[in-house]
């Protein structure tokens, strides 16, 4: 699960420039805490003007700090051509990439990444690309008292903004004493917020407000003084994306369950895992294993079909027409003759073993840099699969939206294959396939560039709105077995199994009680120093963690079990008598 903060910088960055032959600075603040800042500087290039921006932010996730940037440069000649260039650190190598716009052409802004195909954007009526144009307009509302309505292009994102704003009268500022307040909203892709702007007619935008999931987003110039700062600060803004969810200690292997929205409940797509009920309810289901034509289907190998194009291509996040991905490919070492899901199931498990750092400073990496620096969290995870799936002749998609894993439920990204006509969950970041049931879906994208992604409308969703659990599968704890429905059965001679509030115990004959849970796959982080065990009857496998006392048996199916508490001779004997189904539908 992750959350990316990069989509303050789309909200707050390219509306703050333009005021000619000065340099600008501002900073910014995220819940009351400073986090990063903004320079601008306009200046003649003999005849032809240019306005460089730069704008860096720090957050904090998980005790690990996330450092991003942006820098951008536009570029007008005596003779009206607009050229852009842009650079965005999100994690070791950019995205960057230029634009051009000719008053030849007026209506077509020629885009060009570095890393894909040059698109043509078609400039809606209206639209302001050069950064001083926008200015000059905020100034003269503020002077006027008229409403501001524009339209930017973020070429970070790809995506047009649109800025709505009408005046509110006076507002003086330290240092800006003929500043103006306005009110209304901002929007770019299918994300939109309210804000609060305070613009000068003399010094251009000094101040910038706004809030996202329940924390002030705030930009202002550097000569304004700086907000109180909490002594407590509120909560960072990954973990005020996160939900608690009852306990379950099967709730990775459930195949069917129901939610229910308390708050704005956000449009969701519906498909045979997500399904709408009456009441805001939400029926999710685990996806059904590939039937026999659907696990023959080959791989496109010819020329690719018009309906699987997008989701076959290359591009800036999945680079997969880079010479580094065939060596990735003569790892995997794959037979001739491999079907769209094996390949799929092949692929899943290859990208959770070779992204060996789990790492949650990684803003956003594209396939290529995780091809090279197997580093990273769900998205990396995502794109890796995607590109290699993509590569071998699966169409591949990436799915944003929300996961449950253990007690939580927070943000997530994982991959969707096509398989005859549907498309199939899997998640490289849990190493399942199909993908667990409970999860949300939010859109998908077909990775074309990062604003396709849906991050930001994602974090404004998750915090508006509360998800409660319905109807979970229900358990059965009788003596040494415990049961459930979907074929759950474990069982151990002897022994006796306690289920109170979400948690599950189990004692046996002369050991315990254990705390005992499913899990997802545990990585190498998790098992650098366990033992690897096997019954010396069943020669089931499991690891075991001196240190923590942590068993983890695999079952078959891709489940996984943990049990807490464990000795070593314990751990040989539940490898010998636990028994359990050694697969899973």
């Amino acid at each position: 699960m992750r959350a990316s903060p990069f989509f303050v910088l789309a909200l707050v960055g390219l509306s703050l420039l333009g005021q000619e032959g000065a340099t600008r600075t501002f900073r910014q603040w995220l819940g009351g805490q400073e986090v990063g800042g903004q320079v601008l500087e306009t200046k003649r290039v003999g005849g032809a003007w240019e306005v460089h921006f730069r704008e860096w932010m720090v957050l904090s996730r998980l005790g690990q700090e996330i450092r991003q940037e942006v820098v951008q440069t536009a570029h007008r000649t005596p003779e009206g051509t607009l050229s852009f260039t842009w650079r965005v650190h999100l994690s070791t190598e950019p995205f960057q990439g230029q634009a051009s716009w000719s008053p030849s052409e007026p209506s077509i802004l020629v885009v060009q990444p570095a890393q894909g195909p040059a698109t043509r954007q078609e400039v809606p009526a209206g639209a302001t690309l050069w950064p001083e144009e926008l200015e000059s307009r905020q100034k003269e509302a503020a002077r006027m008292g008229r409403p501001i309505r524009a339209t930017t292009f973020s070429f970070p994102f790809q995506q047009w903004n649109t800025r709505d704003l009408a005046p509110q009268g006076p507002a003086p500022l330290p240092g800006f004493p003929d500043a103006v307040r306005f009110t209304g909203q901002e929007r770019e892709g299918t994300l939109s917020l309210p804000v609060e702007v305070w613009i000068s007619p003399t010094a251009g935008e000094v101040r910038h407000r706004t809030e996202l999931s329940g924390l002030e987003v705030l930009t202002q110039r550097a000569e304004l003084p700086p907000p109180v700062q909490s002594k407590h600060p509120s909560k960072g803004l990954f973990e005020q994306t996160l939900q608690k969810l009852p306990s379950h200690p099967f709730q990775p292997w459930l195949q069917d369950l129901i939610l229910r929205a308390e708050g704005p409940l956000p449009s969701l797509p519906e498909d045979a895992q997500q399904s709408r009920l009456p009441g805001g309810r939400w029926q999710l289901r685990r996806a059904v294993p590939p039937n026999p034509a659907e696990a023959a289907q080959p791989p496109v190998v010819a020329k690719t079909p018009l309906e699987h194009e997008r989701y076959l291509a290359p591009g800036p996040l999945v680079q997969f027409q880079d010479p580094a991905f065939e060596g990735l490919v003569r790892r995997m070492a794959l037979p001739t003759g491999l079907s769209r899901w094996e390949l799929a199931r092949r692929v899943n498990t290859f990208v959770f073993e070779w992204i060996t750092e789990k790492d949650f400073t990684v803003g956003f990496a594209s396939a290529l840099e995780v091809c090279r620096q197997p580093r990273g969290d769900c998205t990396e995870h995502a794109v890796l699969a995607v590109a290699l799936l993509r590569r071998l002749g699966v169409p591949a998609r990436g799915v944003t939206g929300w996961v449950g894993l253990g007690e939580l439920l927070g943000l997530h990204f994982w991959v969707e294959v096509q398989l005859l006509d549907r498309w199939v969950p899997i998640d490289p970041t849990f190493d399942q396939a199909p993908a667990s049931a409970l999860r949300i879906k939010l859109g998908d994208t077909d990775l074309a560039d990062i604003g396709s992604v849906l991050w930001d409308g994602a974090t404004m969703d998750l915090s508006r709105v509360r998800w409660l659990p319905e109807g979970a599968e229900t358990l059965k704890a009788r003596g040494d077995q415990i049961s459930g429905p979907g074929g759950l059965l474990l069982r151990l001679p002897g022994g006796g199994w306690k289920l109170q509030a979400g948690v599950l115990s189990l004692r046996g004959s002369h050991g315990g009680p254990w705390r005992v849970q499913a899990v997802i796959r545990p990585g190498d982080a998790q098992l650098k120093g366990a033992r690897r065990l096997a019954g010396a009857r069943t020669l089931r496998q499991g690891w075991w963690q001196p240190g923590s006392r942590l068993l983890w048996i695999e079952l078959g199916g891709g489940r996984w079990l943990q049990l807490e508490g464990v000795s070593e001779v314990e751990a040989f004997e539940l490898l010998d008598q636990l028994m359990a189904p050694t697969s899973s539908s």
